[in-house]
């Protein structure tokens, strides 16, 4: 069995099976974003145009994980082998443009997360995400002279 051919197996199953989507089911910790399997094939399916459907515990899980998001970086994945890993990211031509596509993958409109909340979870998340923000700005804001 050769592992190295997930994108190969990503197209057969997209281009042979009737309305064929790739299922993410995210563990508590999301450990599945620490993955450089998981997140090569996350990329990959984007590139490929197939749909995804996500699979989460809670919002309380997303908000406990949401730092660990927004700061992904494949260099920073693990793999359970090393050669794994520099050949994940010897296929990568510029490692900064798949980290942005990452996060807008999990991010974005049309990200990973879109179909798991409604209008107004979605609304919530927005008012949660702001609230971070918020607070993690707070100490710099008060630094400034002028407050801005």
């Amino acid at each position: 069995c050769e592992i190295n051919k997930f994108d190969d197996m990503l197209r057969f199953l997209f281009e042979h099976v009737p309305d064929f989507c790739l299922v993410v089911a995210v563990d508590t910790k999301f450990g599945l974003f620490a993955r450089a399997w998981c997140v090569a094939e996350l990329v990959e399916a984007d590139v490929m145009g197939i749909p995804t459907c996500v699979r989460i515990h809670s919002e309380q899980v997303m908000d406990d994980n949401y730092s660990s998001l927004s700061t992904l970086d494949v260099r920073k994945c693990e793999a359970s082998r090393c050669e794994d890993k520099a050949m994940i990211l010897a296929k990568i031509p510029d490692v900064d443009v798949f980290n942005a596509r990452l996060q807008w993958i999990i991010f974005g409109t049309e990200g990973v997360f879109k179909t798991w909340w409604d209008a107004a979870g979605r609304a919530s998340f927005a008012g949660r995400v702001a609230a971070r923000i918020a607070r993690s700005t707070a100490p710099d804001m008060l630094r400034s002279p002028r407050g801005l």
